[in-house]
């Protein structure tokens, strides 16, 4: 979702779209090391905006939820996805040499790209491991049993 600079005022002005789940998914497929989540279906994304001079200050949410696999006893699970932000984006022309910052982003001075915002929001909001539980057990080294479902009988993992 694309907003003009100049639409926005010292008002807030509140929005919502949508990101598909399905746009977003590609993008995980094509990043290394997360295949063990999915966006499972569209995410919901909340935002409030306003313009202070050349500023604009954007604050919202996205709300979905994701499909996991357990990267200790590879079991499937889904999980909620909320996560909420905060921005506030310069035009970059007052600053040509902008550096990254947590937090701060540009704008061209013509319009706001609110899409691509959210789906790096969505991208951040993914686990680096994916747990089906906090305490998981995983499996068990010798016979390969899920251990959360209980002890095993396996000589191997006995002498562990």
């Amino acid at each position: 979702m694309k907003i003009r600079v100049s639409d926005l005022s010292e008002e807030v002005r509140q929005v919502e779209f949508v990101e598909r789940g399905d746009a977003l998914n590609e993008l995980v497929a094509s990043s290394a090391g997360y295949d063990d989540q999915r966006f499972d279906g569209d995410i919901a994304v909340r935002a409030e905006l306003y313009r202070y001079g050349g500023d604009v200050h954007a604050s919202g949410t996205l709300a979905g939820r994701l499909a996991c696999t357990c990267c200790r006893c590879l079991e499937d699970f889904d999980r909620p996805l909320e996560r909420g932000f905060k921005f506030l984006l310069v035009d970059a022309s007052a600053y040509p040499e902008g550096e990254a910052d947590e937090g701060l982003d540009y704008h061209d001075g013509e319009e706001i790209d609110l899409g691509s915002l959210a789906r790096e929001q969505a991208l951040l909001a993914l686990e680096s491991m994916a747990l089906c539980s906090p305490d998981c057990q995983g499996l068990c080294a010798g016979c390969g049993a899920n251990l959360n479902e209980g002890p095993c009988s396996c000589p191997i993992h006995n002498r562990l």
